[in-house]
């Protein structure tokens, strides 16, 4: 089953669809990597770039929110913190034992971008349109 990015999730903000284009494309090549038996070093270090990809889009987000004062930036941080404590913990939990975690980080980030992009960036879209800033 692949993971794909659909235009559904388009923002309309160039850098961020950019971002969350590449979020979805290392989480299916996480997934195949997995469902291939791929050797556990490969695999943890893509769970490393997904972290990282993750902090960068997070920060990139979160910069372009407080510049245009987005009201509801704290709950949007709140999510993101959340977010990244929950996949680092995966990651953690994957290297104490990588064959039961393995095929659970590319179905919980699969999850967590349809729903942040669709409930979380959206609503920062309609704040942008609204104040015509996109």
């Amino acid at each position: 089953m692949e993971v794909a990015w659909n235009a559904r999730y388009n923002t309309g903000i160039q850098i961020v669809d950019e971002q969350h284009q590449e979020l979805f494309q290392i989480v299916d090549r996480l997934r195949r990597m997995v469902q291939d038996g791929a050797d556990r070093a490969g695999i943890e270090a893509l769970l490393e770039v997904l972290v990282a990809c993750t902090e960068r889009h997070f920060a990139t987000e979160e910069a372009f929110m407080a510049k245009v004062g987005y009201p509801d930036l704290g709950s949007h941080l709140d999510e993101h913190a959340s977010m990244l404590t929950s996949l680092q913990e995966l990651l953690a939990k994957f290297q104490e034992s990588h064959q039961a975690m393995a095929l659970m980080v590319p179905t919980f980030m699969e999850g967590w971008l349809k729903h942040h992009i669709s409930d979380g960036d959206f609503g920062f879209v309609t704040f942008l349109k609204a104040r015509n800033l996109a």
